[in-house]
């Protein structure tokens, strides 16, 4: 049996795995005590805005959609659409949720998973965006094992600051296994800590996507470092590139997460094709 080491769940990746995989709150940045331990802030985008917006990158509205060509290695998936279903309370806050936002969920050594449960959500504070991505659930090693793992919020686009600024985020995860069959013990829950840098690089900028020129766009770096106080030596790195335009939302996301462990490394590509703003 493969032992299970790190659940990432490609957004484009993230990551997500936009980057990222992942109902804990996260809003500003974990510290080190003197022993070394990590603390997550795991909060969900509340608190007061970060600045005044100078534009609407990604509009959030009940209807909104954004359908969009994805690829993975090089490869053409299946199109997918990001629908805002509705608009809901979730940890205190008022938030968008979509009917679908990861559009794969993988594990960092290419372990696919059945029976997705997953509620992704997304906020406006001022100038701030966030994404808010609840606790996952799905079936694992062919529906013998159950897992669930423990969602955060990532802060993945600030529209008022100045190109070079730079800010960190960081959250931990908690993923358990448990066992569909009474012969099987439940597998060791895995703490993983999340480490996420994120840059604007460019401000105002034109991107061409599928034949359309988007202008006034804002191009945000974004680094996720993963690791596992348990297996040290068991490390996950992405990095992808954001282009939010101006009025229209995310047009464009392209990146690359690395497996050092597995020595996998996996490109990612979500391009957008059509959109509906209500």
């Amino acid at each position: 049996m493969k032992v299970f080491k790190n659940v990432s769940l490609l957004f484009l990746i993230v990551a997500f795995t936009f980057s990222a995989c992942e109902n804990e709150p996260i809003d500003g940045d974990f510290t080190l005590t003197t022993n070394d331990t990590f603390i997550p802030d795991n909060n969900n985008g509340g608190g007061d805005p970060g600045g005044d917006s100078t534009g609407d990158y990604w509009p959030l509205a009940v209807n909104n959609e954004w359908n969009y060509k994805y690829f993975i290695d090089g490869a053409a998936q299946d199109d997918y659409a990001m629908n805002i279903v509705s608009n809901v309370t979730y940890q205190g806050e008022s938030v968008f949720k979509f009917d679908q936002y990861l559009p794969t969920a993988t594990g960092s050594d290419g372990t696919q998973f059945d029976g997705i449960e997953i509620d992704t959500y997304s906020r406006k504070n001022g100038g701030d965006y966030y994404v808010i991505v609840g606790d996952l659930n799905a079936s694992y090693l062919d529906g013998a094992f159950e897992l669930s793992q423990t969602g955060y919020s990532l802060l993945i686009l600030k529209d008022y600051v100045a190109t070079g600024t730079v800010w960190t985020q960081n959250a931990q995860t908690v993923t358990t296994f448990t066992s569909n069959d009474p012969t099987f013990p439940d597998l060791p829950t895995i703490t993983n800590n999340l480490v996420n840098t994120l840059e604007i690089v460019a401000k105002g900028i034109s991107v061409s996507v599928n034949g359309t020129t988007y202008n006034d766009v804002i191009k945000v770096k974004y680094n996720q470092e993963t690791s596992t106080p348990a297996a040290p030596d068991q490390t996950t790195s992405s990095q992808f590139f954001y282009y939010f335009a101006k009025d229209v939302g995310l047009v464009k996301a392209e990146g690359t997460s690395s497996d050092n462990a597995d020595n996998i490394v996996s490109t990612t590509l979500q391009e957008l094709d059509t959109y509906t703003l209500n």
